[in-house]
């Protein structure tokens, strides 16, 4: 099962900072909401009730019963912008002095008490403030209802939820913008501290230098120390294994040669045909045994060298091709060339990579190798391809790796590192590298894509 990356410092901030915020925000705009409802009801209420006692304040008697001069100011009280329907009725026990007759008239209140109660009023809902009075001179008790509807009441708290909503949303976008720059600014360090330990990575030669600690944000300060501490350990195993190249390369190819040389003397005095099968054997093994040591050695030095520099790809393959001719007699190499080709990378690796891939080509190629290289928009891309049985689709992949040795390579001596070098002096000098076969044809076609030179 794929382990899942975790989130990068962005999102993790994101996570920790904003979402506590909208949280809050959100338990903000709840309360806000349920608190503009309460302000804007009682605040209704008020002014109903004010509407209701400015009719109470002008009901008198008459002959036993109730009368009211209706002053114009007491509905006035409930004007808005939104012009809400405005309904009354003032009762004498079960009969109407004036008003609505079919205003709803729910239960009464107490003598000089107040209370509330929604209704429908013509298919308008509305809020009916009642209050009941006991006129002198009049038996029954008196009822004052007022009634309005609903519109300016649910038009304010919008209102109010708007504003108790928009300022928690606008601190939640404007904390998410800010955490950007913010990490931006706190990561500074950070990417000061990457810039230069990139800039180690890509260097000719390892820089094993301890990091300052100067650079790093105090969070890192640890992790740093404990970079320094890393750093003697690899540069120890650096040096290490470079005196063992530089050893291995004296003390063992010079007794090889030395063994070769001796088994061709040897070979020279033996007529006996058993005898001379068994020296041509050995000496077959012992050559093989320093390719394989040469190719070694040339594998650890691509990924130590020095990259810069310039090729001239024209020159290198001309080189090549007096080896190819002295090495492979009966192998044909054909190449085209333009007049220049000059691409970047060091030139003594640059040879290494096409030697090894030349010298692959021509091994197992049936003896017939082509090289081109044409410059195109990016650089210079060469193409080498053979005519021999070429590997199967599966192994494409793979042919690049050391010691590979493809199921149709069995019959030819070689040490599996030729393409391996290859490989890792193209990934060091950054140089595109493809393999595929010439299907429906036999063989194997190999592309490389220059850098031009500046």
């Amino acid at each position: 099962m794929r382990r899942r990356r975790p989130p990068s410092l962005v999102a993790r901030l994101l996570i920790a900072q904003v979402a506590p915020l909208a949280l809050l925000g959100a338990a903000l705009a709840l309360a806000g909401a349920l608190a503009a409802h309460q302000v804007v009801e009682k605040t209704s209420d008020r002014l109903l009730a004010g509407s209701v006692a400015s009719i109470v304040a002008q009901i008198g008697a008459e002959d036993g019963r109730a009368k009211v001069a209706l002053p114009p100011w007491s509905l006035g009280l409930l004007d808005s912008p939104e012009r809400d329907a405005v309904f009354y009725a003032v009762r004498q026990g079960p009969r109407l002095v004036t008003g609505y007759d079919d205003l709803p008239h729910p239960p009464a209140p107490p003598p000089n008490e107040t209370d509330f109660a929604y209704a429908d009023m013509r298919g308008y809902p509305v809020r009916i403030a009642q209050a009941t009075v006991m006129v002198p001179g009049v038996a029954d008790p008196v009822v004052v209802a007022v009634a309005q509807s609903l519109d300016s009441r649910r038009a304010s708290v919008r209102e109010l939820q708007f504003n108790f909503i928009i300022l928690p949303l606008l601190l939640v976008l404007v904390a998410a913008a800010l955490v950007i720059p913010a990490v931006t600014w706190g990561l500074a360090p950070l990417r000061s501290l990457t810039a230069d330990l990139t800039r180690r990575a890509q260097s000719s030669r390892p820089d094993f230098a301890p990091v300052r600690d100067l650079d790093a944000p105090a969070e890192l300060s640890p992790v740093v120390a404990a970079f320094n501490r890393l750093m003697p350990s690899l540069e120890r195993f650096t040096k290490a294994l470079e005196r063992f190249s530089a050893d291995a390369s004296h003390q063992l190819r010079t007794p090889l040669s030395v063994i070769i040389a001796n088994l061709a003397l040897v070979e020279r005095t033996i007529d006996a045909e058993p005898q001379k099968s068994l020296l041509k054997d050995s000496m077959a093994a012992a050559a093989n045994l320093r390719q394989v040591l040469s190719q070694l050695l040339a594998l650890a030095r691509s990924e130590a060298a020095a990259v810069e520099g310039i090729s001239d790809l024209r020159l290198l393959v001309e080189t090549i091709a007096a080896e190819v001719a002295r090495d492979y007699p009966d192998v044909v190499f054909r190449r085209r060339l333009p007049e220049t080709a000059i691409a970047a990378g060091n030139a003594v690796l640059v040879g290494e990579l096409l030697r090894n891939l030349v010298f692959n080509a021509c091994a197992y190629g049936h003896g017939s190798v082509s090289l081109v290289v044409a410059a195109d928009s990016a650089g210079l891309r060469l193409t080498l391809w053979d005519h021999g049985p070429g590997v199967l689709l599966e192994e494409i992949g793979r042919i690049f790796s050391p010691f590979f040795r493809g199921k149709s390579k069995t019959e030819t001596n070689g040490a599996g590192l030729g393409l391996a070098i290859v490989r890792s002096i193209a990934q060091r000098l950054d140089i595109g590298l493809a393999a595929r076969t010439r299907a429906p044809r036999p063989g194997l076609v190999v592309e490389l894509r220059f850098a031009a030179a500046d």
